[in-house]
């Protein structure tokens, strides 16, 4: 069993995942943070939740648009007034109950932009999302109406006078309408560093370190399903390799920690890069080389140096034609050389849109041309080759809960895509009833 605190604490955590954001689309993540920042200023005065489900909130409301990185739909849903925007709450949804520590507030992701007069009569919602929901909807909008639309919050707050109940839960509009809370709108550059110290000071449990660093890591998969793929396979095989040539106790964790985290700086790399159906041209290549600098940037200081080595030479040869460094292999540990080739393993044996997995004859050829070219490592290659079968079979059992896990994503996505635009359709009918009344 891998410990996770031996490797990242409760700051470090928060830390990989505040670099991660930087990556990503800049105009969710600045949303994300706003909408994040007044939520938790809410929570602080609504008082009524322990300090780690406002932390868990504060974390929903800074990924409450995730889904959008998976659609078309970024744009439009960043304007004042949007319709026919619930395909990103429904991915959304769907991601953070998955693929993270906050599976209890995903309805709430789900409903954010659902109006509070159709909302508090959904009977499949619990009390805690609906509110929940309401607390992502009135600072999601009060933050688009500001930065979008470049009106005062006090022109919000007028807004929320006017809507009566319909579009915003009454009594968390009227915490907006307080004097007090206005005072702190909008969000100031100077309150980062305080949100930030608010979501690391009550500590995660290991377990919850392991479902926010899966979190980071699955959230790759917005750009590239392959690329969250690899990365478990090389994984396991990394992890498999290592046993076999006699790596034990903490090296082994070393490793398998190293190999999980290798491919994290693509998160920063175009999607038409990560998915080019084809060899890559010669700038492009540049741009995707940059991946394990991104790598490195995000996991900061956070990480142990030997656990860093290991995620960032998985493209260094023991010639020392790879990169970024290019160090050759009297530089290189065992564990960087394992996951080195897993890596490539790995690329070989997975699909692409453009390529299927190739048969292990010709796996395993390429990688001991390589070994005989002075490549990658002899003794590591030559396991590849003896234990193969075992090593792919125990990889494809450990992976197949992952990709069961997607089909069942995609199989719920259509159901509930049907069932969302039923309530849209049901706010338009209440929208156009209450104009013909006025």
């Amino acid at each position: 069993m891998i410990e996770y605190t031996n490797y990242i604490d409760n700051k470090g955590m928060i830390g990989i995942i505040r670099r991660t954001c930087n990556y990503v689309d800049s105009r969710l993540v600045d949303h994300g943070f706003r909408v994040a920042c007044m939520v938790s200023r809410l929570l602080e005065q609504m008082g009524s939740y322990d300090t780690a489900t406002a932390r868990d909130i504060s974390v929903i409301a800074m990924f409450h648009d995730i889904g959008a990185y998976k659609t078309d739909e970024i744009s439009r849903m960043l304007e004042f007034e949007t319709s026919n925007v619930q395909n990103h709450s429904a991915y959304g949804y769907l991601f953070i109950k998955y693929f993270t520590p906050l599976t209890r507030f995903a309805p709430a992701v789900l409903f954010h932009h659902t109006p509070w007069c159709i909302l508090k009569d959904l009977n499949e919602v619990s009390e805690e999302n609906k509110i929940v929901a309401q607390l992502l909807n009135i600072a999601d909008r009060a933050d688009i109406f500001m930065e979008k639309e470049r009106k005062s919050f006090p022109e919000f707050v007028q807004l929320l006078k006017a809507d009566g109940g319909k579009k915003y839960c009454p009594w968390i509009a009227e915490m907006l309408m307080q004097d007090a809370f206005a005072e702190t709108m909008p969000v100031q550059e100077e309150g980062e560093e305080e949100f930030w110290e608010r979501l690391w000071s009550f500590p995660f449990t290991q377990e919850e370190i392991r479902k926010y660093l899966d979190m980071v890591i699955y959230t790759i998969d917005f750009r590239s399903r392959h690329t969250v793929t690899h990365t478990m396979t090389t994984t396991s095989i990394s992890y498999e390799l290592a046993k076999r040539l006699g790596i034990t106790g903490q090296q082994l964790s070393d490793v398998y920690f190293g190999a999980l985290l290798h491919d994290l700086g693509k998160i920063g790399i175009p999607v038409e890069i990560l998915e080019f159906p084809g060899k890559l041209s010669p700038q492009a290549m540049r741009v995707m080389r940059t991946h394990v600098e991104l790598t490195e940037k995000i996991l900061g200081q956070d990480v142990e140096e030997k656990i860093k080595r290991i995620a960032l030479r998985h493209h260094e040869k023991m010639d020392g034609s790879g990169y970024p460094e290019g160090i050759s292999g009297k530089d290189l540990t065992m564990g960087e050389r394992i996951v080195a080739v897993a890596d490539i393993v790995s690329a070989l044996a997975g699909t692409r849109s453009y390529k299927d997995a190739f048969p292990k004859e010709r796996i395993l050829s390429i990688i001991n041309k390589m070994k005989e070219d002075g490549l990658i490592d002899k003794d590591v290659v030559d396991k590849v080759t003896m234990d193969f079968d075992e090593i792919m079979e125990i990889t494809k059992n450990r992976c197949q809960p992952i990709l069961d896990m997607y089909h069942r994503i995609q199989s719920e996505y259509l159901q509930i895509e049907g069932y969302m635009a039923g309530i849209s359709q049901a706010g338009i009918s209440e929208d156009i009833s209450e104009k013909g009344n006025g």
